[in-house]
């Protein structure tokens, strides 16, 4: 039957709301898009039309105040947000778990903290992008600073007594760059440090002392597993000691002595291993070659310090390979050598008898091998005045020297044998910016050293050895 006129006439228009707020929407109720709509204000529920943390109250918007809801529907909470009346077992538990995308999640704050530790991440960003090009040597062995760059980080994850020392090594170097106002090293830009000296020294110490007991608690069991691991960390505590500088006036890098030269303070070793045995600090990387294969020390991760072995024969003298200036050193080493030859024959100072000659005999041994590292750096000059270079190439390197020092040699520099004091001052020499570019980390060793030596000896016959090593350090001191 058709409608009647007047029930047509009872229809009135209706306006669908499409802007209307969201708690009217979530109850599926008109909205009559007030700012607020009427239907929140009767209720007491929150309306999006409004600004957050603002109330209503009989149609007044000002500050967050309880309200009270009224008569009536609805019965259910709408105040609270959709997820809040999920169940437990639905409700995520953290942003991970949260199936909603990305680019559809509510910017919520969260209560939940991401703890930063800003001053390791600015030692590591330090690390890699200089740092590590500075004993990588990017130049002439591209896979060594890789190697640096990379291998020796992820090293590190796993073996953190391993990043312990590398931190410490790279905050000695802040320390030496803030001290000196190097803010650009070869082709690197360097940020300004963000600490001051004391700072950075202070990280390095914090960080060595770390490093130190991790290493000796793993060199207690080494194994296949750890060796890679314990070889770098030998040769990063090699850095760091040389870059934490002359712990006194007694301290002569290979041992410690006291003032007076009678050696009651101690050999200045580190105590490593669990085993009562006392070695320096560069025995730790001479350990790991003797106990282990090479093809077992570098493998994986460790294959690139491997490349090089054994080293590349010399072509020519180092010093016309990289391009500095030569020294003369032939008359006097050989002339030194004639010296402590003749010391241990006669049994040097009265009363010193076997002693003497057994010690000369070992600064005998130390300065043969000290000759071979002059001879391949400066090579020799013969009869004819040619110089070359005929001996083991592994005498190219400076630090090698320092490796294959034996612990008697140590013992004698710290009784101050004067033979074996020379030996030493003549091998600081060669700690010098031609012959380690690199190395930030020798600074003020040779300076110490030799000056040390000198007052050892006083005004004694061997005094005069001294002379020559004291003029090769006054170029670098007038710059």
């Amino acid at each position: 039957m058709a409608a009647s006129s007047s029930t047509r006439k009872s229809i009135q228009p209706h306006r669908k709301s499409r802007t209307g707020c969201s708690s009217c929407k979530r109850r599926k109720v008109k909205c009559d898009e007030e700012k607020p709509c009427s239907n929140c204000i009767r209720f007491g529920l929150p309306c999006n039309l409004v600004p957050e943390n603002a109330h209503f109250e009989h149609g007044i918007v000002g500050p967050a105040a309880p309200t009270r809801r009224g008569r009536g529907r609805p019965r259910k909470n709408w105040a609270d947000p959709p997820h809040s009346q999920s169940t437990p077992s639905t409700t995520p538990t953290s942003p991970l778990d949260d199936p909603t995308p990305l680019n559809q999640r509510a910017c919520v704050p969260t209560t939940t903290t991401i703890d930063l530790n800003i001053t390791q991440a600015e030692l590591l960003l330090h690390f890699t992008t200089t740092t590590a090009l500075s004993i990588g040597g990017c130049d002439e062995h591209p896979h060594h600073l890789a190697f640096w760059t990379r291998n020796a980080l992820h090293i590190g994850l796993a073996h953190p007594f391993v990043l312990h020392l590398l931190l410490a090594d790279t905050a000695f170097h802040l320390a030496y760059l803030t001290a000196t106002h190097h803010h650009e090293q070869e082709d690197v830009l360097l940020l300004p440090p963000r600490r001051s000296h004391s700072e950075y020294l202070a990280l390095a110490q914090q960080h060595l002392t770390e490093g130190v007991s991790g290493f000796a608690a793993e060199l207690a069991r080494p194994g296949e597993g750890n060796c890679g691991a314990l070889y770098l960390g030998a040769v990063l505590l090699c850095f760091c000691t040389f870059a934490d500088g002359p712990r006194g006036d007694g301290d002569l890098l290979v041992c410690s002595v006291d003032g007076d030269g009678d050696g009651d303070e101690g050999c200045g070793l580190e105590e490593v291993g669990g085993g009562g045995v006392s070695m320096p600090f560069v025995y730790g990387v001479r350990l790991m070659h003797q106990t282990f294969r090479p093809e077992v020390l570098f493998a994986g991760l460790m294959e690139p310090l491997g490349r090089d072995l054994p080293p590349s024969p010399l072509d020519t003298p180092v010093y016309v390979r990289d391009g500095f200036p030569r020294v003369e050193w032939e008359e006097q080493l050989d002339g030194l050598r004639e010296f402590v030859v003749a010391r241990a024959q006669e049994g040097g100072a009265p009363n010193e008898g076997e002693l003497s000659r057994t010690t000369a005999a070992v600064a005998v041994h130390a300065l043969d091998n000290l000759i071979g590292i002059y001879a391949a750096i400066y090579g020799r000059r013969g009869p004819d005045g040619e110089i070359r270079d005929d001996g083991p190439p592994h005498n190219q390197f400076v630090f090698g020297w320092l490796y294959r020092v034996e612990p008697e040699f140590a013992a004698c520099v710290r009784r101050c044998d004067p033979s074996a004091l020379l030996v030493l001052a003549h091998y600081a020499v060669l700690l010098n910016r031609q012959t380690t570019p690199s190395g930030w980390f020798l600074k003020g060793w040779k300076e110490h050293i030799i000056a040390r030596v000198g007052v050892l000896l006083g005004e004694s016959e061997t005094s005069k050895w001294m002379r020559w090593p004291m003029e090769q350090i006054a170029p670098e001191e007038k710059e």
